[in-house]
């Protein structure tokens, strides 16, 4: 068999398989061209993107076949960085969606079969024949499901994190008002060296976790992820998922072995966690995070 025939009956056999992930794909919003994509994923949009390139292979018969045969084998290409981006995601301050999938082989088959499902997004003709295939999935629906975590384990179980270096003083907070019902959460936690991650945490100075699993409606995360990050506070204040009148507060410590869970003053803590008429939007994972 020729290397040639080797390429097409290669690109037949995935060809098939696409055709049936097809089937099982997720509708959603596809993501726009000018969504900020860091390291393969939007943490404000919740969606995981990658990118392939495809050539046309010589056995073409016409400018056409060429392009098709470039565009199934980009996808391919494509569809393959996204399962290692997918893979390098982490969930919590103590597991990555790579060390789930190699603990249980049930979750490593369906995230594989939703990788396979990815829609491509954009076609672009990089000339000759050459074209770039993006395919993305969403961080929400079935693959939250998969990941996030079920139940929280109870407070101080957990490894306690190494005392940080001295923090410059925080900015102050806006302190809840008792005549004002928010409709958000704001961490602003920019300078901590927070990371993104699928179930970050907010915990008091005390330990004691004032939004996380154990608070939210999981229903809620797997619409919408656990919380939404950004780069500006402005752009998290007015973002839709904290409506129109959210809570700003300022987090004075990053804490977890992955540094993805933020730790906030007592102060700014115990009006969350004593008060009802406020808790609604924290379990509508209203939550944003201010990252760098």
């Amino acid at each position: 068999m020729t290397r040639c025939t080797r390429w097409v009956v290669g690109v037949a056999v995935v060809t098939v398989a696409l055709a049936g992930a097809s089937a099982n794909a997720q509708t959603w919003t596809s993501p726009s061209q000018s969504d900020k994509v860091e390291n393969g994923v939007n943490w404000t949009r919740q969606y995981i993107q990658a990118k392939g390139i495809g050539v046309p292979p010589p056995t073409a018969v016409s400018p056409e076949h060429g392009r098709a045969l470039a565009i199934t084998a980009a996808t391919v290409l494509a569809r393959q960085e996204l399962l290692a981006i997918a893979r390098g995601m982490t969930i919590d301050s103590r597991t990555t969606v790579q060390a789930m999938m190699i603990a249980n082989t049930v979750t490593e088959a369906r995230v594989s079969g939703i990788i396979r499902g990815a829609q491509v997004v954009d076609v672009k003709d990089l000339g000759g024949g050459t074209v770039e295939v993006t395919v993305a999935i969403p961080a929400t629906g079935e693959f939250a499901d998969l990941m996030v975590p079920r139940t929280s384990p109870p407070s101080g179980t957990g490894t306690p994190a190494p005392t940080p270096a001295p923090a410059p003083a925080p900015t102050p907070s806006v302190r809840p008002s008792p005549s004002i019902v928010y409709t958000g959460l704001i961490v602003d936690a920019r300078g901590l060296g927070v990371k993104p991650a699928m179930a970050p945490k907010v915990v008091s100075e005390g330990g004691q976790e004032v939004y996380g699993s154990s608070v939210v409606d999981r229903n809620w995360v797997i619409q919408q992820g656990m919380a939404g990050y950004a780069k500006d506070l402005r752009a998290a204040q007015a973002h839709e998922r904290v409506a129109d009148r959210p809570l700003t507060i300022k987090a004075v410590r990053v804490s977890g072995a992955n540094s993805t869970d933020v730790i906030i003053s007592t102060p700014d803590a115990e009006p969350l966690l004593s008060s009802g008429a406020n808790l609604g939007f924290l379990e509508k994972a209203r939550v944003m995070l201010v990252v760098d």
